[in-house]
């Protein structure tokens, strides 16, 4: 059985990358692992970071030496979605890159665990079963607002969000004001959450309850499923990783200018203890 190294969303910093395929063990800039490893990157590889191009050129050769999978994330989708809508926008550099990106799966769903960019909701993990972004056809259909296929994409690669009273003072990590916030998606359902339901937490209005309202029905994720493992949340160095069999790799390296991984073997139980950073 081959062990995993579960890699989150690197955006453009590749100098954390080759910093943490080093602690990991790969050598040759992620060819080669003493152990056989495999590294998992969970998507969102562009974007935000100094050299894109050169995460893409590292990632990639990984991928065609069989020492990676990837997951596509919403940065990724979003740039195949640009290239279809007006390609002559595209920086020139990063179009021989579409078509290798568009051969990369929404999920992965493994014999003993789970990868997504987000969110694995599992009635939009079933609509997507079997499409790839090559199909011109599907690709289309994602861009047709409020069709299931957009739905299903926007769910499983920008998580579930709830709209915000209008008197929530509520600012990301990159200090913009949203109307909207993520929220822990594999809780059981609420109807009325507060700020310490967000993904990331909001100290400063975890007393503050609200309603709960989405236009994306909730659906829980148990403690009886396999290991999911998941990007995108540009959470704080305080924040918990591991929550039961959830375990989110973005400690947002663009923040922070630390990259996260974790060490999966089939035979560990999650904690935290397997995460690594650089």
């Amino acid at each position: 059985m081959r062990n995993f190294d579960i890699i989150g969303d690197v955006h453009g910093h590749a100098e954390q990358l080759l910093e943490l395929l080093d602690i990991l063990g790969y050598r040759n800039k992620g060819l080669i692992h003493p152990l056989g490893n495999t590294a998992i990157f969970v998507g969102d590889l562009i974007n935000r970071g100094p050299n894109t191009i050169r995460v893409l050129e590292i990632i990639q050769k990984m991928y065609s030496k069989k020492r990676a999978f990837v997951v596509l994330g919403n940065h990724e989708f979003r740039l195949i979605q640009d290239s279809v809508i007006d390609s002559e926008k595209i920086d020139p550099r990063i179009k021989p890159f579409i078509p290798w990106l568009k051969e990369l799966p929404f999920f992965l769903d493994l014999p003993d665990l789970r990868v997504v960019h987000a969110t694995w909701h599992f009635s939009s993990i079933q609509k997507l079963k079997g499409k790839k972004a090559t199909d011109e056809k599907f690709l289309k259909s994602t861009m047709e607002k409020g069709s299931e296929s957009q739905l299903a994409t926007k769910v499983i690669l920008s998580g579930i969000k709830v709209r915000l009273p209008d008197d929530f003072n509520y600012l990301d990590r990159f200090k913009i004001q949203r109307k909207k916030a993520r929220i822990r998606w594999w809780e059981e359902k609420k109807t009325k959450i507060s700020g310490k339901n967000f993904f990331p937490a909001c100290k400063k209005n975890k007393n503050n309850h609200f309603d709960c309202e989405s236009s994306t029905p909730l659906e829980s994720y148990h403690q009886k499923e396999k290991p999911v493992f998941f990007g995108h949340y540009c959470l704080p160095p305080h924040e918990s990783k591991v929550n039961g069999n959830t375990v989110c790799v973005d400690g947002c390296v663009s923040c922070d200018k630390v990259l996260w991984g974790y060490r999966f073997k089939k035979e560990n139980i999650i904690s935290p203890k397997f995460l690594v950073h650089t």
